[in-house]
């Protein structure tokens, strides 16, 4: 076989890989996405977690705390994909004591609900604005000085 009949198969091969990688590319880069944003839910329970924690450490008990869903469900979705900064949606009892408020754009709508003996904290959301919700749960139970903390989610990348 003489080189430039090589040459001519290599750049058919080149070709069609490149393809296939343009051909891909935008999924790879949606699920790139969906994985960034989803780290949005976590992060932010993990901060209402340390701030729950705070005040069981000064007053040995869970906060009787109610608030949200902050903003409505499906909010996000009905804006674009993502919400605005609004510091007036924070303005609940429950957010306040939380020190809690989201100064940019987010894709999740924050729920904190007294369940009898647990506060149970919520993450809403539908980053690609299919119908399907991604949720992430913390809930927190308070056994005689013991704090216990469950994680759960479903659909994490939806």
């Amino acid at each position: 076989m003489r080189a430039k009949d090589v040459w001519q198969r290599v750049r058919w091969i080149l070709a069609l890989i490149a393809l296939c990688a343009l051909a891909t590319c935008p999924a790879a880069q949606r699920r790139c996405s969906a994985k960034r944003d989803a780290r949005e839910a976590p992060a932010l329970l993990g901060y209402l977690v340390r701030e729950i924690k705070a005040q069981v450490a000064a007053t040995g008990k869970l906060p009787d705390l109610n608030a949200g869903p902050t903003p409505a469900i499906g909010a996000c979705c009905a804006e674009g994909t993502s919400c605005a900064p609004d510091p007036r949606r924070w303005v609940e009892r429950g957010w306040l004591a939380l020190r809690f408020s989201i100064d940019g754009r987010h894709r999740f709508s924050y729920q904190v609900r007294r369940d009898g003996n647990a506060l149970v904290l919520t993450a809403v959301g539908n980053q690609d604005c299919d119908g399907v919700h991604a949720v992430y749960e913390v809930r927190l139970v308070l056994d005689g000085d013991r704090l216990t903390e469950t994680w759960s989610q479903q659909h994490p990348l939806e």
